[in-house]
């Protein structure tokens, strides 16, 4: 199935530790991954470590710890390096993680607000789906994509929010990614929202390496502990776990719309 965001060159750039971690999530059922940027500047390192990795498909992303820090000089060229992987095939089938987090630095919330609007504009202009964080911003968040002309699809990654926030991502068409946060004791409120959202409307993600699920806490997080995540789902939804993990590949594959291996 799919791990819909994990961060490979972050568990590894080394191109032999990322085939055996991959070998190991085949082993588990997961044949697809959707490796995030969160660097405009690791555009082209990524592209070269994983272009042949089977199932691996690649963002685009723009952190926000980043809002202080671009000028609109960086912005074109973030968009012209997405313009050049894509001229001849999809390299790059989304824009993200892009959004706000204001857990980690709510000190410049104006500049990352400024920052998450004109990265929607660029999504908008090279017509690709958007990837969202958001932590602790989420009605700075929802404002910001009414008010842009935001691209029709989406995903809320690693949501934490209520079924009240799910709601809102719902109404404007994006899906919702649960994480291994949503395995956690205090994470009731994920759960009711994992029993909300429509079977079409969500997807799982390891985030990996980081939030791994509560079975595995002290170790780095990779795609082959999905499964883990798609039990407490299925538990909360009283579906089985491969029908759990059957929706998040067909869901995230609608929204990001990579290819099919043969």
């Amino acid at each position: 199935m799919i791990d819909s965001h994990c961060h490979l060159t972050i568990i590894s750039k080394k191109a032999k530790e990322i085939e055996a971690l991959l070998k190991r999530a085949n082993k588990e059922g997961i044949f697809y991954f959707i490796d995030v940027g969160v660097n405009p500047n690791d555009i082209e390192f990524r592209l070269e470590l994983l272009r042949d990795a089977e199932g691996v498909y690649l963002t685009a992303g723009y952190y926000p710890d980043y809002a202080s820090l671009y000028t609109d000089v960086d912005l074109d060229a973030f968009k012209l390096k997405i313009k050049k992987a894509n001229e001849n095939k999809k390299y790059l089938y989304a824009v993200g993680e892009i959004g706000l987090d204001y857990y980690h630095n709510d000190l410049n919330k104006k500049d990352q607000k400024i920052f998450f609007a004109k990265l929607i504009n660029v999504a908008s202009e090279v017509n690709l789906p958007i990837v969202i964080h958001t932590r602790d911003a989420f009605k700075d968040t929802f404002d910001i994509l009414k008010e842009e002309k935001h691209p029709e699809r989406g995903i809320l990654h690693c949501f934490t929010g209520n079924v009240k926030e799910a709601k809102k991502a719902l109404d404007l068409g994006y899906i919702i990614s649960f994480s291994g946060i949503v395995t956690y004791s205090k994470s009731d409120f994920l759960r009711e929202v994992a029993q909300y959202v429509p079977s079409d409307m969500y997807t799982i993600e390891t985030d990996s390496p980081y939030l791994t699920p509560q079975k595995l806490r002290g170790r780095s997080n990779e795609p082959a502990f999905i499964p883990y995540i798609a039990e407490v789902i299925a538990e909360c939804r009283g579906e089985s776990p491969s029908f759990v993990m059957k929706n998040a590949l067909e869901n995230t594959r609608r929204v990001l719309n990579f290819p099919l291996i043969d």
